[in-house]
């Protein structure tokens, strides 16, 4: 058993908090470069970095470091950021650190666009956006490499390029010293380590590249190495490689072997060897495994050894909200992160407003401003919430509602590729009821959605494309009317909800179970449908979609899928959170039956044996949930449960109360149910007319025993 590695801490205001900090040096000269940014003052960003430039080339002092240090610093995140790089190179052509800086935000850009889908799955926006931005940053560092005398940095940014593509960074032919060499060094490495012998930044990032291209092979002779590029290191700077390479590893054991314990066994091993590197490594692991506990404890530790690190800041409070969601510092942490340049810190604040959380009062004002500040600094998803916000308003801030705004931002987020803006933009098009459907538009916006290869742009075509409401034809989509689709038009549709199903969208899982259980006759597939029920439901938390019912008969029946009673248990108790759902009906039939039962700690499972009194309280109490949302068959369980339980005549006026409105909502054996009560008096006050209404009601439905009681008070009437 591991245990965790212990360690002196220190108090939370002496890492992140007051003057202790500000007075941090990396902190203040992090503050400042930001400032420097947002003020868009491109003289005084040439002038700092040309500074610390000429001192290492000039080898004046050892600043291969500290000029490292403020090319990380620089906001890279930050959409104005970019565009100010943009302009740098544009008045300081020969500016060596512009360059740099340049190609280290289209690198950060194209690796966001492009994401981390494999190429099969991935769309031709974000492959092409991917090859585009490293090349245009391929071609900067490159012309960097004739503007300064040690250009170190260049190579070994080609090197952060060729961990993710080897084409980058390396040369065609063998140089003669690669002849008989195991492992051949690739051309960026070279230079760099000609440069800066020392650098175990340089070593850290080939051990980087060495993990990509090993990522599910790592054996003995990549660890040997690994500790082969550090000789004659002095032995801390052996150990921070020797620890990056423990991280290496244990991320992989953490995610590609799925083994959690030998992954912690690699991060403590990490934190021994460099706390600095260990302690974020195990806070995120904590925080993987669902233990904000610790993991907030690591945080604090690694904001002590990085406290400009906006991203471990946004995270810090992300497991203080999990262990405490009304701890002060949470807001305290997310305002920081949000100054420090990390616009998803603006978007979580903006959350935090509009909802209520962490102890916040709602607030429309404040809510819209960070999420406009989000918008403005490149997080799109700031822009969706500020969407649904100005479209439909809120029920706490009904004066918001404001559609233009909202239209406005939807096609100014879609232009920068937002596919859900383009899904929205098409499904207002297509559903213009002011005016004329604007085909031409809609096919636009679905196009270029398609281009950015959104999930919900693919759920949008397949989805009416097989409910007749659309056509696809050539480029174009034209009105279907609801006419039946053909086979060509019907798989069209399914490989586009496969596809957008493939992306992880919930409502096309959703669909495509509907589809093949109970869609054209020709494309049912009873193990499709079950198979995609499960699936909906594993990621439909709050059945939304209300596939949970279905995904629990197909694993307890085991008809079309392999039976499980633990994965129908847990279907079961996810689904009947829903109140009036089929699910919350079944769970409280199958707890009474003593199929399945909660143990103390509140957990459904299968259960041999009768009902406990603590499960048929549990079963009574989701039987009343149901009946009040309306679910018919719970209120006439509940009747006769109440009916054959008697005890007393308050039991039956309950019994007959839900037997009323049972009756009132349609059922037939209800209503005889309910004739019978004021046939013989019994809870309520005998009433022989009301008795003829409700057993004449049950008779015209078809109920044979009501209508043998209705001519028997007939009979007993005429004599």
């Amino acid at each position: 058993m591991h245990h965790l590695v212990t360690r002196p801490f220190r108090p939370f205001n002496q890492y992140i908090c007051g003057e202790t900090m500000m007075e941090n040096n990396e902190l203040k000269n992090y503050l400042f470069l930001l400032e420097l940014v947002r003020e868009e003052d491109i003289d005084a960003l040439e002038y700092l970095y040309r500074g610390v430039q000429e001192r290492y080339e000039q080898e004046t002092e050892n600043t291969a470091g500290d000029f490292e240090k403020y090319l990380r610093y620089y906001p890279v995140r930050l959409k104005n950021a970019q565009q100010l790089a943009t302009l740098w190179l544009a008045r300081y052509p020969q500016s060596y650190a512009a360059h740099i800086i340049l190609a280290a935000c289209l690198l950060f850009d194209a690796y966001a666009k492009r994401g981390s889908l494999p190429v099969s799955e991935a769309s031709v926006y974000s492959l092409k956006s991917g090859k585009d931005g490293m090349d245009r940053a391929a071609a900067l560092l490159d012309a960097s490499m004739a503007l300064s005398l040690r250009p170190f940095h260049a190579w070994l940014y080609l090197g952060y390029m060729y961990a993710v593509d080897s084409r980058y960074g390396d040369s065609a032919a063998l140089f003669l010293e690669d002849l008989g060499v195991a492992h051949r060094m690739p051309l960026w490495y070279k230079k760099a380590e000609q440069l800066e012998p020392g650098s175990v930044t340089l070593r850290i990032a080939m051990m980087d590249a060495l993990r990509q291209a090993q990522a599910a092979n790592w054996s003995d002779s990549m660890q040997a190495y690994a500790y082969l590029l550090y000789s004659g290191l002095p032995a801390d700077a052996r150990n921070e490689i020797r620890a990056a390479y423990r991280g290496h590893y244990a991320r992989y054991c953490l995610y590609h072997r799925q083994a959690p314990a030998d992954a912690l066994q690699h991060f403590e091993i990490m934190y021994r060897l460099c706390p600095r590197l260990g302690a974020a490594a195990l806070a995120a692991y904590y925080r993987h495994i669902n233990e904000p506990g610790k993991a907030k404890d690591y945080y604090r530790e690694a904001l002590s050894w990085q406290p400009e690190n906006a991203a471990l800041l946004y995270d810090y409070a992300g497991s203080l909200a999990a262990a405490d969601p009304l701890d002060p510092k949470i807001l305290v942490c997310y305002r920081k992160a949000a100054r420090y340049g990390y616009p998803e810190a603006w978007l979580r604040l903006g959350d935090i407003y509009r909802k209520g959380l962490h102890g916040q009062d709602k607030h429309a004002g404040k809510a819209l401003n960070y999420y406009h500040i989000a918008l403005r600094e490149g997080n799109l998803e700031a822009g969706e919430q500020l969407i649904h916000l100005y479209w439909q308003g809120d029920a706490a801030f009904p004066s918001v509602k404001n559609r233009d705004k909202a239209i406005r931002i939807m096609k100014e987020i879609a232009q920068e590729g937002s596919g859900w803006a383009c899904a929205r933009l098409a499904e207002l098009e297509l559903e213009a009821r002011t005016r004329d459907h604007d085909y031409s538009m809609a096919t636009h916006y679905i196009n270029l959605g398609i281009h950015y290869g959104s999930m919900h742009c693919y759920y949008l075509v397949g989805k009416r494309i097989y409910e007749g409401r659309l056509l696809w034809r050539s480029v174009h989509i034209v009105p279907g009317h609801f006419f039946k689709p053909n086979r060509d038009d019907r798989k069209m549709a399914l490989d586009y909800l496969l596809k957008s199903a493939s992306l992880g969208y919930v409502k096309a899982m959703a669909c495509l179970a509907r589809y093949f259980d109970k869609g054209y006759e020709e494309d049912k597939d009873p193990e499709a449908a079950a198979d995609w029920y499960c699936r909906t439901a594993d990621l439909d938390l709050q059945d939304e979609e209300g596939c949970c019912y279905a995904a629990f008969k197909a694993v307890f029946y085991g008809e079309y899928k392999a039976r499980s009673l633990k994965a129908a248990a847990r279907y079961l108790h996810q689904g009947a959170d829903v109140n009036g759902s089929e699910c919350q009906y079944r769970l409280a039939y199958e707890l009474l039956k003593g199929t399945f039962a909660y143990n103390n700690a509140g957990q459904l499972l299968p259960h041999l044996g009768g009902a406990t009194e603590y499960n048929i309280r549990i079963a009574l109490d989701l039987y009343e949930k149901a009946a009040a949302a309306g679910h018919v068959e719970a209120m006439f369980y509940l009747a006769e449960f109440y009916e054959k339980n008697a005890a007393s005549k308050a039991d039956h006026l309950k019994a007959f109360l839900y037997f009323l409105l049972a009756a009132e909502a349609g059922k037939t054996i209800a209503q005889k149910e309910v004739g019978c009560y004021y046939l013989n008096g019994l809870a309520v006050e005998k009433n022989e007319t009301y008795a003829r209404f409700w057993l004449s009601m049950a008779a015209d439905s078809g109920e044979p025993a009501a209508r043998a009681l209705l001519e028997k008070v007939a009979g007993s009437t005429e004599k």
